[in-house]
């Protein structure tokens, strides 16, 4: 069964009355009520707080208007006179008002124009909003600093909406890649990303804009020239009432780095493939770096030496002079072809030839030495050989040569 509704019961004009006198005399707004000479007849205290008065009854309409605004005020009343018809009644106003101190402060009001057997009166009903306005005041000062650190940012910043249009891009972004204000008019998203990328920027794009966080982008735009640009960053929404409004992004050029990369790959690449011994170390002797190449002369892996002193691939004397070298490299010099004796780690000493050079960090300031070393055990043990038969023949020579000389001395007598 539907419920029976409960009966409400008139309320007395007596009634009525007190419950709107409660409301107007706890009403945090103020609430005036002005004749057609501009007296106040009516205050409610918060108009008085707001006006600094011990009660605005009697004051003029003047000593609340700053002087400026005075004279449209009375133009306005002297209409209402005339016509009965106020041109600002029932509508929200914001305007300036004039407290007992002189000093000034916004405030929104309505005026409602009443007719009674008395004659005309205009109630005003008025807000101080002198904290909103400081608030808006503080946001647009804000936004004004936001907008300065986006334009003036290095990093390229975009706003795109679903569609991909450009809803707003920095001054970075456009200097970067060369587009300009009338040319995004026409652009989407797409047009300035790289062919190789698009396919890939697409389902990005997609995901982005269903939601999904994505923390790092990477991808290439394309300049207004047709060059490839390298871009890091990240992406996300502004969601409105649960919509997608548009994508940000704050992205990074990052070009030159890896084009970096990519030098030091090929670099590394042509370190780990030599047949060369590429080892670094700190200028303790502590290794820092081992290539394939060092496994193969040394007979250790990288991660048996690395952390490791290089003394282990030599002896006390070796690593006395070795140390000499260190410092001869501490001072910024080179050293070539240098011949020492290692130690494999299967114990057998073979021979290298070493070139040293220092190892610089990004101040300039030398922490490390590179080193390259080749194999020459087998070529010295060659060179060794040479030597020892050649001396051999030279002492036949010698020799025959001393016979003969006897011989020849012999027959002369």
């Amino acid at each position: 069964m539907a419920p029976v509704p409960l009966a409400v019961p008139d309320l007395s004009e007596d009634d009525l009355k007190s419950i709107f006198e409660t409301v107007i005399s706890k009403s945090p707004d103020g609430i005036i009520t002005v004749n057609m000479d501009g007296v106040i007849v009516f205050s409610n205290p918060a108009a008085d707080r707001m006006y600094g008065y011990p009660s605005l009854k009697g004051k003029n309409l003047d000593d609340l208007v700053p002087e400026p605004l005075r004279e449209d005020l009375h133009i306005k009343m002297e209409e209402y006179r005339a016509a009965g018809r106020h041109e600002l009644s029932g509508r929200v106003l914001e305007t300036v008002s004039l407290r007992a101190d002189g000093t000034e402060f916004p405030v929104e009001m309505t005026i409602n124009p009443a007719e009674t057997p008395a004659g005309r009166y205009i109630t005003s009903i008025i807000r101080d909003i002198s904290s909103r306005k400081e608030m808006e005041e503080e946001l647009k000062s804000r936004e004004e600093q936001f907008r300065d650190l986006f334009e003036n940012a290095t990093d390229m910043i975009q706003a795109v909406n679903p569609e991909g249009r450009f809803v707003y891009v920095n001054r970075a972004w456009k200097e970067t890649l060369g587009y300009t204000d009338r040319d995004l008019e026409e652009l989407t998203l797409f047009d300035v990303i790289h062919p190789d990328k698009l396919d890939e920027c697409r389902e990005l794009f997609r995901r982005v804009m269903s939601g999904e966080k994505i923390p790092t982008v990477e991808t290439a735009f394309i300049t207004s020239d047709g060059e490839k640009i390298f871009v890091e960053g990240n992406v996300n929404v502004r969601m409105k009432k649960g919509e997608v409004e548009y994508s940000r992004a704050i992205f990074r050029d990052v070009t030159e780095r890896m084009k970096f990369q990519r030098e030091l790959e090929r670099l590394a690449a042509i370190v780990e493939s030599s047949g060369d011994a590429i080892v670094s170390y700190d200028l303790e002797g502590n290794i820092m770096d081992w290539n394939r190449g060092a496994e193969m002369v040394y007979g250790y892996s990288a991660e048996e030496v690395k952390g490791k002193n290089i003394s282990i691939l030599m002896s006390e004397e070796e690593f006395e002079k070795l140390r000499g070298l260190i410092s001869e490299v501490k001072s910024g010099g080179l050293v070539s072809n240098f011949e020492a004796k290692r130690r494999r780690k299967d114990g057998e000493e073979i021979w290298v030839s070493i070139s040293l050079s220092p190892i610089r960090d990004f101040n300039g300031e030398i922490i490390g030495v590179s080193t390259i070393a080749r194999d020459i055990t087998e070529m010295k043990r060659t060179r060794e050989a040479l030597e020892a038969s050649e001396e051999k023949y030279r002492k036949i020579v010698e020799k025959f040569i001393q016979n003969a000389l006897a011989l020849i001395s012999e027959i002369n007598r």
